[in-house]
């Protein structure tokens, strides 16, 4: 509050000399601005200081926010493994059958959270791994999947793809990452929960009304992964075995070992042909020899 302003009760007071009075009328507008630019002042820091917690309370939900979406609760390594399995036990036998897994399916590439990066590595060499990205280059493939959870987090599509990993209790991922088998018992509750899991994947992923190539899909698929889910012995995964797809490189070596039979065989026969004229050369040799002779 202002303490320098004249009360009325004082400006008022009849008792007051003239003097006086006049003399507090003269400082009155002074004080009355200076008490004007305090309640000005007081305002603006009252109207600013809300904005300011406004932005740094945004500034630590952001930092929050952002350390949050970096945290990705799917296991690279066993994602892998299932889109390995996927590929190598499975893809194979739906080309042979043309079928075309829907998007809905769990099994489809497109589910697959760290697809755009595996698809981005390039193995270049024995020790050398490549990435896609921006071409920087890595002596192991573990610290190329660091270098993609540090630089390139912004290609995994974390909005609505599942992670492939959840998937290995179905897909026998330990067989397939070379896991050394415990010796503990079997645990029945697991392997009907993954049989379950197995089950329904199949059902998802090849329906019956889909036609008779995906009821035949259904049954494979039931062989290839859902009958080694129990605790009784002698059933292996992957019991239908796999189909090595064709690779360029195989193709070339075919053609080359197409192309060099016939320069094999030609040779063989030029060579069986220049020992039997020599044979005969040294019979007509041998011939003449002896008529020339004298009896």
């Amino acid at each position: 509050m202002c303490t320098g302003v004249p009360s009325l009760s004082r400006i008022s007071d009849p008792m007051e000399t003239p003097s006086a009075m006049a003399s507090s009328w003269n400082y009155l507008p002074f004080e009355f601005l200076f008490c004007l630019l305090l309640l000005l002042q007081s305002s603006v820091v009252s109207s600013a200081s809300p904005s300011q917690d406004s932005k740094s309370a945004s500034r630590n939900f952001g930092s929050e926010h952002g350390a949050a979406a970096h945290e990705v609760h799917c296991s690279r390594e066993r994602s892998r493994a299932a889109s390995k399995i996927i590929a190598e036990y499975l893809t194979p036998f739906l080309e042979k059958e043309r079928y075309q897994l829907s998007e809905n399916c769990r099994l489809h590439h497109e589910n697959n959270l760290y697809r755009d990066q595996e698809e981005h590595k390039m193995h270049v060499d024995l020790n050398e791994w490549k990435c896609g990205y921006c071409g920087k280059r890595f002596y192991e493939e573990k610290y190329l999947d660091m270098h993609f959870d540090n630089r390139h987090y912004e290609m995994l599509n974390v909005s609505h793809v599942k992670c492939f990993a959840d998937l290995c209790g179905a897909l026998h991922c330990d067989a397939m990452m070379d896991f050394k088998p415990q010796k503990s018992k079997c645990n029945p509750a697991a392997a009907a929960r993954n049989k379950h899991l197995c089950e329904s994947l199949a059902d998802n992923c090849f329906p019956g009304n889909q036609g008779p190539t995906a009821i035949r899909l259904h049954e494979f698929f039931l062989r290839q992964f859902c009958d080694a889910h129990t605790c009784k012995g002698g059933r292996k995964p992957f019991s239908r075995g796999r189909r090595k797809r064709r690779s360029v490189f195989y193709l070339v070596i075919s053609i080359l070992v197409l192309m060099l039979l016939p320069v094999l065989y030609l040779f063989i026969y030029l060579y069986q042909r220049g020992i039997r004229r020599g044979s005969q050369e040294l019979r007509r040799i041998s011939r003449t020899t002896q008529k020339k002779k004298p009896s």
